[in-house]
């Protein structure tokens, strides 16, 4: 997708704060409140899928994370696989779920639980295993604190496809290339 100067500006401007108004984007650029306007409704119609609202974890009472690799079973495989990842999308738990390419495993699923004891029983309670854990089987657990959270944004690599919005892949090959040979320079 190609966007202007200005259109890539006021995309930057609202992953950085998406309660930003057209007003004050258009005191920053130096532009009209309603070409701003209509740079929103044209960003909102192609690339904003839409605004959201991001929570503390642990003020929310969120303070252990569990990522799992996960495989279906005969009994998943026999439900079907839209079907278990429909269970998956129901859990409150799930925070996020990804179909992985490998023959030994199916999904990469990443969880939220209030404590040891609630990750214990979704993981290890019978109920849990006549339910969901029939249909998939968890080959690896990793549990950790909401200490261990490092970053939990994708705004610096949309702030980087933005940049590469509109510039070929051979510019952005000779940009890495001269931003290596600075690197090295600095470095002797």
């Amino acid at each position: 997708m190609e966007l202007t100067k200005n259109e890539k500006k006021v995309l930057k401007l609202l992953l950085d704060n998406s309660r930003i108004s057209d007003s004050d984007i258009a005191l920053k650029l130096g532009i009209s409140s309603q070409a701003i306007g209509k740079i929103r409704r044209k960003l909102e119609a192609t690339v904003i899928d839409s605004y959201t609202l991001n929570l503390n974890y642990p003020k929310m009472g969120v303070t252990i994370f569990a990522v799992a690799i996960a495989r279906l079973t005969r009994e998943g495989l026999d439900r079907g696989q839209l079907e278990v990842e429909q269970e998956l999308h129901k859990n409150p738990h799930v925070i996020r779920v990804y179909r992985i390419p490998k023959q030994s495993s199916t999904h990469l699923i990443s969880y939220g639980f209030k404590d040891m004891s609630e990750l214990d029983n979704f993981f290890y309670s019978p109920r849990m295993k006549q339910g969901l854990h029939n249909y998939l089987e968890t080959q690896e657990l990793f549990i950790f604190s909401h200490n261990s959270l490092i970053k939990n944004s994708p705004s610096q690599l949309f702030h980087k496809m933005i940049d590469d919005m509109g510039v070929k892949n051979s510019e952005l090959i000779f940009h890495e290339i001269d931003t290596f040979k600075r690197k090295l320079t600095i470095i002797n």
